[in-house]
């Protein structure tokens, strides 16, 4: 009995001091090349089997460039190979520069987040609130019980909608012929919110969250508390100081050959064709006057990993200070009192809580901006790393690619470590 009582007191002994099974950082499993070749495998096969055209994937982990590479195709017609530095449409992506250029305007005293919107936009005084919209598009309005905020337009709760996301409203913003984005018209943002001004909103302000044209309305905000045209401003204040160089709202003629043409998959269910999506030009037109707060930048990889990776380092990148560390910290926090599940909703970013951590793979506090036409990009300040994944596809590829490169990349930075 004593002898088997040694033997047992041994075993643990050495099972506690085996290094093997103790809570120190042993060898890794796997390695970075072969998460890499994960990463290699599932773009290319998904080239291959003609789920997406190409694409271009950025990850710096540490402030350091960790993988950077092009796949697949800029243009399938003429079989143009993919570049790092190709120019992807953004599209919603653009709303997180919206916010820091309006935070910056608060920073400096300019305006107050809790203002009226009429204060600097008076057409959308005295707001009213739809019941119903009419056979012949007109509508039928209740006066609402507020004015809309700015803190509302940041929060998407001020009421004003998105055309394609409701059948009702949309009728109205086609009466109204009202740009959603993506235009080629000779129409000025002012003109076009102006028109916005007077349809009737979906709900009161503040009372829900509505995905709209709330970031359009921002732009044209910052235009007449700056003085500035919007795309003007956003260079100067956001993509200049960063080096965003390669980042433009109109592309200029002698880079056009680097804008990414967007495809959907093929109506005979296999294969890709060009997107049906009419609005594709925007980029190439240099006498528009209409830009959109909310979806009219153009980007690379690389430029907007710049500026995720300022919005994790809460304000600084590359020692150059765009915002106060403070501001940064409020576009992240949660905003409303709504219940927004595994996130929390910030400005333009939603944030990952406790809940959606233990969903995984997020880490609570990462944050994310995504767009229209298949782009996305993240950070994860507990990692301290960015990724961005662009794709150019409306409709949206079927095949999970963002979200199985989200998981694959955090096997990466694990074995980076």
């Amino acid at each position: 009995m004593k002898s088997k009582k040694i033997i047992l007191v041994l075993f643990i002994l050495s099972v506690l001091f085996n290094p093997s099974c103790s809570h120190h950082k042993g060898k890794h499993l796997f390695t970075p090349a072969y998460r890499i070749n994960l990463i290699d495998s599932l773009l290319n096969s998904a080239v291959r089997n003609s789920e997406i055209p190409g694409a271009v994937v950025y990850i710096n982990s540490d402030g350091t460039e960790v993988f950077h590479k092009a796949f697949g195709y800029l243009n399938l017609e003429n079989k143009v190979p993919m570049l790092k530095s190709d120019i992807f449409r953004m599209a919603s992506m653009t709303k997180a520069l919206t916010v820091v250029g309006v935070l910056q305007l608060y920073e400096r005293g300019l305006l107050f987040l809790d203002d009226e919107v009429s204060k600097y936009i008076p057409e959308f005084r005295n707001p009213q609130v739809l019941i119903d919209v009419l056979p012949d598009s007109g509508f039928i309005s209740k006066p609402a019980s507020g004015e809309i905020t700015i803190r509302q337009l940041l929060t998407h709760t001020s009421g004003i909608g998105y055309g394609f996301q409701d059948e009702r409203y949309n009728a109205l913003v086609i009466k109204n012929n009202i740009s959603e984005g993506f235009e080629d018209d000779d129409r000025t943002s002012l003109e076009n919110i102006r028109r916005i001004a007077k349809l009737p909103l979906l709900h009161e302000p503040g009372e829900k969250y509505t995905y709209g044209l709330s970031y359009d309305v921002l732009g044209v905000v910052i235009e007449n508390v700056s003085g500035m045209r919007y795309d003007k401003y956003i260079k100067q204040y956001i993509l200049d100081p960063l080096g965003m160089n390669d980042s433009y709202f109109i592309v200029p003629e002698k880079e056009q050959y680097r804008l990414v043409t967007a495809y959907q998959p093929a109506d005979t269910g296999q294969g890709l064709e060009l997107t049906s999506y009419p609005d594709t030009a925007y980029p190439r037109i240099k006498t528009r006057q209409y830009f959109s707060g909310g979806s009219d930048l153009c980007s690379t990889a690389e430029d907007y990993g710049k500026f995720i990776q300022m919005v994790k380092n809460k304000g600084v990148c590359n020692n150059t200070r765009i915002i106060g560390e403070r501001f940064i910290e409020m576009m992240l926090s949660k905003q409303t009192k709504l219940n927004d599940g595994n996130f929390e909703q910030g400005f333009a970013a939603w944030v990952t809580n406790a809940g959606g951590a233990a969903e995984g793979p997020m880490a609570a506090g990462s944050f994310g901006f995504g767009g229209f036409w298949d782009t996305y990009g993240w950070a994860d300040p507990k990692e301290n790393f960015v990724a961005v994944l662009l794709l150019q596809m409306y409709p949206n590829n079927r095949h999970g690619i963002q979200e199985k490169f989200k998981i694959i990349t955090y096997g990466l930075i694990d074995d980076l470590e």
